[in-house]
């Protein structure tokens, strides 16, 4: 079942997949190939998205959707269950019911987790991937913040965020351990400059000039606590997913800003290492949120990569 929220040439709506009501965004209908967008956060939204879709939309069908248990769409149950793999089979579901052939996930940050299990598990079902400064791995990610920042705490000479650093880069710890840690690891204004990390002024002024606010409650924005706790206490959060590109067919595409410390330098170099059917493009002077920092590049490279592999 679907039902509108408002027409026009985009349409805002939910659709209802195993009784569960999820929030999407659609552009360009009637274009084609399909792209969908798996935002990361976890449990970001695809709100601040929804300029880009939009222009995406200019060239192709474009969904884009609050991951369920995010923003708009229904919150999840405490005593359900839901993982990475969980979420995955629900966006196949959710295909079927907007009668969807096949699509072209782009998956940001934790959503190129989301996206690289789903190229993997449903080849028949996408047509190339896409995958913005991705989080393939917890134990990764954790490495390469752990890596950047170190430095930074030395210099300040803050021995304690620095020992954090050290025990998660030179320890045989495990994925969730790491990842724990990395989050505990302190971020000031010193840490945001030192790592190149966009000014928040700036960040919001983009969102003012670009998108639309909606008027939701309070609760409707606090539903990612859950969602980013359901994904952590599930082990699938801490599997190392850089290991199924290499299985995936279908075309690849890596887009990481110069500065990103989601997708490090090692899992960059390995993405160029053992993927035929890979390409990746590297942003200068960004940091984790590309399509924020060089909107039009960030359009034309993906129009590119869609356009080439329909040729």
């Amino acid at each position: 079942m679907v039902w509108v929220i408002n027409g026009g040439g985009d349409n805002m709506a939910y659709i209802t997949v195993d009784g569960r009501n999820i929030y999407y965004e659609e552009y360009g209908a009637g274009l084609r190939p399909t792209l969908v967008y798996l935002h990361g956060g976890p449990g970001e939204s695809c709100l601040t998205y929804s300029y880009q879709a939009r222009k995406l939309g200019e060239h192709f069908h474009v969904i884009s959707f609050d991951q369920y248990g995010v923003f708009r769409s229904d919150a999840i149950p405490e005593e359900e269950r839901a993982g990475v793999k969980f979420h995955v089979d629900l966006i196949d579901r959710m295909r079927i019911a907007l009668g969807i052939k096949s699509w072209i996930p782009i998956g940001h940050s934790f959503g190129g987790m989301l996206a690289c299990w789903y190229a993997y598990k449903y080849p028949a079902s996408t047509d190339a991937v896409i995958y913005d400064c991705p989080m393939w791995s917890a134990l990764h990610t954790a490495r390469a913040m752990a890596d950047v920042l170190y430095p930074y705490y030395v210099g300040r000479g803050n021995e304690e965020m620095a020992d954090v650093c050290r025990e998660i880069l030179l320890t045989p710890i495990s994925p969730r351990e790491a990842f724990d840690k990395v989050m505990y690891l302190e971020i000031d204004d010193g840490a945001r400059e030192f790592c190149h990390i966009i000014k928040m002024d700036a960040y919001y002024d983009y969102l003012d000039d670009h998108i639309e606010e909606p008027e939701l409650p309070r609760e409707a924005r606090e539903k990612y606590l859950t969602f980013a706790r359901k994904l952590r206490e599930e082990d699938d959060f801490y599997e190392n997913y850089l290991v199924y590109l290499k299985k995936i067919k279908k075309p690849q595409l890596l887009i990481v800003g110069e500065y990103d410390m989601t997708c490090g330098k090692p899992e960059q170099e390995w993405f160029c290492e053992h993927l035929r059917n890979g390409k990746m493009v590297t942003f200068a002077n960004s940091a984790h949120l590309s399509w924020f920092e060089h909107p039009k590049l960030y359009t034309d490279t993906i129009v590119g990569f869609v356009e080439g592999i329909r040729k």
